[in-house]
């Protein structure tokens, strides 16, 4: 609340006088031709009652002198007055002459300058002028001090103008002049719909509109929507409710200027959807939600939006508007390349000593989007110090390698692993289509990032074209391994007989030579046509006793890349940048956590590979006769040590009869030591898009053609029988009679419901006429010289 006493309060700061003086406050009376002086709350309450049209209050201020002298220098005509007035306005003077006539503006002017020239004219007020020193003890030479002044002078903060014409200096600059913003605060969410409320623009209104629309569950039709006006009615039968709005002079702000009836319908947007839902107002409703998290699908928002408002969203809708937010979140499809530089710029200069490519190919003249290859430092770093030398790449699109945005493109990545097993990235990419060019690509920039360390295994899956660019670009002695479950899935296409189920998959993981040659040989003998097949098109190695000892990984399958394809399956939707960016977001993530638990361990070998150990070492009956253990080299004839790098049954049931210790007999790679290597390196974190400082190559980057099949695409892939999965096609099953192969639609069976709905009328058949086929003029009929009838003989089809 402001007060009478809180305006006083103010005026003293801005005023300056002598404590034996005091300040007279007055306003023009309009109505009266008068000042009236201001003393007390109520005064000032109608002061702002009558200048409450144009909301701005002028004011005179005057400084009055309270001695008990003044009566006798009044009286006295000779006398100097003492007492100096300042003017203080709230607004300009010309706001209030506006609306007064020319009578009383030229009496405003009569008594201001009366107050402001002491001495001059009439007044009600005694005018001082000079005063004598011995009187009053002011120098008489301070009169004229301000004519005298300079511009420095003036700065002073002792100096204060006489009048307004000279505080209104020509040559003063005013940095906030035409830069007046007015803000217009809208509650989007539950906005005030009433007459005269303003809005910010056109499209202000007509969200809050829709959004009024949807929470008094009503729907309006709206046959003027143009871009200064706006008319609408309700759509329920005998309600008067309209509305009128339109652009003020301004060209931007938008007021309502009609609302003449209130609704007196009850609720017609619950039972169906309503028509003021569009994709627009969807787009408002769920951007937050996307702005946290922009992996949410269509049907989860359109549950949450249905939930909330009680009302039915068709799923196109739905769909539209989570794109049209996404487009703002994310930004275009083709403003995403035009980032793709600035974030390569921003890894490298955050994160020296990292490898990300990109690469692009000239189609009709333009430069367009190909692929694009990240190998963050700390990734390649640690993978070198801490993890075993063992990769697994993913290659078949049909493993959910698939991008499912607006780009189909391809999903590279090559995963290692730490002593917990824990899949660790290394490299990641994107391609258009799994051909032996793109691999090679990949697998170049991948040499390039890691080199060729001393027994690297490759394992990959039956890919098309990377069997060729493993061998091609990783020629010095890199094993590589084929997936096991990839294999069996090809060779049972062909060959389907029990001896291969009982013997193929142990002989791939058999560890020693002889029992897979056992495994082998009964399949070999049942039928060698397959045996032959599988040499000639899966010439790599698949079986565990064929694997070197140096990487001490057994994996005989590639689902240390599958676990990377399922932990970023949400976000292959994205567009690329964002999708590269939120992968490394997400290595970061997990970085700092295991960091976190590697500064927690204590000990020499990780407490999980111990405690897997020491539940192998209960109650084991081994006489050690058929296996020979040798501590010395860490070896056992059954392999399995040589291979994992940790002690067989065999070995820790001789270890535990010499009473050693089992953690010194188990390798390095499960140290403390190497996990917390492997997690020693920080990935910096990068800001928004919007922060990221553009690149200049001398063209714009453009995206990918897209080549989208017919009909829906798929965004998850097809689970096959040994995973699972059903293995044949699902039949529809119509919900008239519940019969297999056919829809409601088109159902005629009987069905003894009386309920149920009538059956679908039957087809038309489409009846076609018979084709006529003109064979000419008969030859004959002229050679008579008698014209005869031509016959056009009609032909069915």
């Amino acid at each position: 609340m402001f007060s009478w006493m809180d305006l006083v309060e103010l005026l003293k700061k801005d005023i300056v006088h002598r404590q034996d003086q005091e300040l007279v406050v007055s306003y023009f009376d309009h109505k009266e031709k008068k000042f009236v002086h201001i003393d007390s709350d109520a005064s000032l309450l109608a002061a702002f009652d009558m200048f409450w049209d144009i909301r701005r209050l002028a004011i005179l201020v005057g400084v009055k002198d309270t001695w008990p002298r003044l009566a006798y220098l009044t009286a006295n005509e000779n006398a100097s007055n003492v007492i100096s007035t300042q003017q203080s306005q709230v607004e300009q003077q010309n706001q209030i002459e506006q609306t007064h006539s020319a009578d009383s503006r030229s009496s405003s002017d009569t008594d201001s300058s009366t107050l402001n020239k002491g001495g001059k004219g009439k007044s009600k007020e005694p005018a001082v002028g000079k005063a004598n020193k011995d009187d009053w003890g002011v120098d008489d030479e301070k009169a004229n001090y301000r004519d005298l002044v300079s511009d420095d002078d003036v700065a002073d903060c002792d100096y204060y103008p006489d009048s307004d014409e000279e505080a209104k200096d020509p040559l003063a600059v005013d940095d906030e002049k035409g830069c007046e913003h007015v803000v217009h605060i809208t509650d989007i969410e539950n906005p005030k719909i009433e007459e005269g409320v303003t809005f910010e623009d056109g499209t202000c209104f007509k969200r809050c509109i829709k959004q009024y629309a949807v929470l008094n569950e009503v729907e309006l039709a709206v046959p003027y929507n143009e871009c200064t006006m706006y008319r609408a009615y309700c759509k329920a039968k005998r309600c008067r409710w309209r509305i009128h709005a339109s652009q003020l002079q301004d060209g931007r702000t938008w007021m309502i200027k009609k609302i003449p009836y209130k609704h007196t319908c009850a609720s017609t947007g619950k039972v169906e959807q309503n028509c003021m839902a569009t994709n627009h107002w969807f787009k408002d409703r769920v951007i937050n939600f996307l702005r946290a998290d922009p992996t949410i699908g269509p049907k989860a928002l359109k549950d949450k939006v249905e939930e909330k408002y009680c009302i039915k969203i068709s799923y196109y809708v739905a769909w539209d508007g989570r794109q049209m937010a996404l487009d703002e979140v994310l930004g275009g499809w083709e403003d995403s390349f035009e980032h793709v530089f600035s974030w390569k710029r921003e890894i490298e200069t955050r994160s020296p000593g990292s490898i990300v490519e990109v690469d692009w190919e000239l189609i009709g003249g333009k430069h367009r989007f190909r692929r694009m290859f990240v190998a963050l430092k700390p990734c390649i770093d640690d993978f070198l110090n801490g993890c075993r030398a063992y990769l697994g790449i993913d290659s078949r699109r049909l493993d959910s390698t698939a991008l499912t945005g607006r780009w189909k493109g391809q999903l590279a990545s090559a995963i290692a692993v730490d002593g917990h097993n824990w899949m660790f990235p290394v490299a990641y990419g994107v391609f258009g289509s799994e051909t032996t060019e793109n691999w090679k690509w990949f697998m170049e920039m991948l040499n390039k990032a890691i080199g060729s360390p001393i027994g690297l295994v490759i394992s990959t899956d039956a890919g098309k074209g990377i069997d060729g660019a493993v061998t091609k670009v990783f020629s010095n002695g890199v094993e590589h391994r084929e997936c096991m479950r990839h294999l069996v899935k090809n060779f049972q296409k062909r060959y389907r007989r029990e001896v291969f189920e009982r013997n193929l998959w142990p002989a791939a993981r058999a560890y020693r030579r002889s029992t897979y040659e056992r495994h082998y040989k009964l399949m070999n003998e049942a039928c060698p046509e397959a045996m032959k097949w599988l040499a000639d098109n899966h010439k790599l190695l698949w079986a565990r006793s064929m694997f070197s000892h140096i990487s001490k990984c057994d994996y005989c399958t590639n689902n240390i890349a599958k676990t990377f394809n399922c932990w970023v399956r949400n976000e292959k939707s994205l567009p690329v940048i964002d999708l590269l960016d939120k992968i490394r977001q997400m290595i970061m993530e997990r970085f700092c956590t295991r960091a976190y638990i590697a500064a927690k361990l204590i000990g020499k070998i990780l407490p999980h590979v111990m405690k897997g150990l020491h539940d192998k070492s209960r109650n084991l009956k081994f006489s050690i006769t058929k296996f020979t253990v040798d501590l010395e080299k860490k070896e056992c004839s059954c392999r399995y040590w040589q291979m994992t790098g940790l002690p067989c049954v065999h070995a820790i049931a001789f270890i535990g009869t010499r009473r050693l210790e089992l953690e010194d007999f188990v390798d390095k790679y499960y140290s403390v030591q190497k996990f917390k290597v492997a997690y020693a390196g920080y990935v910096c974190p990068l800001p928004d898009k919007t922060q990221w400082e553009p690149v200049d190559i001398g063209f714009k980057l453009l995206p990918p053609l897209l080549k989208r099949a017919a009909g829906r695409p798929r965004t998850r892939r097809i689970v096959g029988v040994e995973e699972g999965g059903s293995g044949t096609k699902r039949r529809q099953r119509c919900k008239r009679c519940g019969g297999l192969g056919h829809l409601q639609k088109t159902c005629n069976e009987t069905v003894l419901d009386p309920d149920a709905p009538p059956p679908a009328p039957p087809k038309k058949r489409r009846r076609t006429k018979p084709k006529v086929i003109d064979l000419g003029v008969d030859t004959n009929a002229l050679s008579d010289g008698k014209k005869k009838k031509q016959t056009r003989p009609r032909v069915g089809r």
